[in-house]
């Protein structure tokens, strides 16, 4: 029986640590040929027939130099863009939080204040069916625990 890490790797099954030398490999041998080709160019008259044609093309290949050196030094620019789009996910999760738990605040806080009302209304009615109302006390009249004294 062939173990399965003993057969060769197929072009669907490269890593993606070895797409990213791959990448790396080809911008650097990129960046070789531009800077041939500039000093090529240094050497060699441009030809006034194709001139526009071979502007365009150096035009071209030049403009590409910023990222071929960002994909040199380890930065692929679809990782950040990756990146980018899983920052704004993460913020969109983030702010979805944030207004579940506000709403989860709002009905809390109503919940309190109808609770508080029907305890009050409720107590209202049996202090006036007992003949003395139930007043609450005043500050003078709270005795707090001698710890909680000794805290403030």
């Amino acid at each position: 029986m062939t173990d399965d890490t003993d057969r060769p790797q197929t072009h669907k099954e490269f890593t993606q640590t070895e797409k990213a030398r791959r990448g790396w490999w080809f911008s650097v041998v990129f960046l070789c040929l531009v800077v041939g080709l500039i000093l090529f160019l240094t050497y060699v008259k441009i030809v006034d027939e194709n001139r526009d044609v071979l502007i365009g093309i150096l035009g071209v290949i030049t403009g590409s130099i910023s990222s071929m050196m960002a994909i040199a030094s380890g930065r692929d620019p679809s990782e950040v863009e990756e990146l980018r789009d899983k920052l704004a996910s993460a913020n969109a999760d983030r702010e979805a939080l944030i207004a579940r738990l506000r709403d989860a605040q709002i009905q809390m806080q109503i919940k309190h204040d109808h609770l508080l009302t029907l305890q009050t209304t409720i107590i209202d009615k049996l202090s006036l069916l007992s003949g003395s109302p139930v007043t609450p006390p005043t500050e003078d009249e709270v005795q707090l625990h001698p710890d909680v004294q000794r805290w403030t």
